[in-house]
């Protein structure tokens, strides 16, 4: 009896992969797995992420710069290692505080199967 095949385990540079610029200002890359993605944002100062709500839960981490966060109507400003946990269908948004580049990585899950969209995640502004 054979041993169901497993899957094959990724490895990439973020540097190499595509980036897309998803809303003025906010540039986006991607990795998904099986059950989650993961997906680096980079934001020039000045950029707003408007509100919008999805049905996947959102782990955001804060590499560099300083970043307001709406959720859920409450604000949050977070800095560099500061952690949110956005649960689903909650809605948020962002916008960058200060002069600084913002860098985050946010966890998804379950898997995201298509990108934010003001139609698709209900943007309210």
């Amino acid at each position: 009896m054979s041993s169901p095949a497993l899957p094959a385990p990724l490895h990439a540079a973020w540097n190499a992969l595509p980036t897309e610029e998803v809303l003025p200002g906010i540039a986006r890359q991607v990795v998904h797995g099986a059950r989650q993605s993961v997906v680096r944002y980079v934001y020039a100062p000045g950029a707003i992420f408007p509100i919008h709500a999805h049905p996947e839960e959102q782990v955001t981490v804060v590499v560099s710069g300083r970043i307001a966060f709406e959720i859920a109507g409450a604000d949050y400003e977070l800095g560099p290692g500061e952690v949110a946990v956005i649960p689903a269908n909650v809605p948020h948004g962002a916008r960058v505080v200060g002069d600084e580049t913002v860098e985050t990585f946010n966890a998804l899950s379950p898997r995201r199967e298509t990108g934010p969209s003001a139609a698709r995640d209900g943007a309210a502004r």
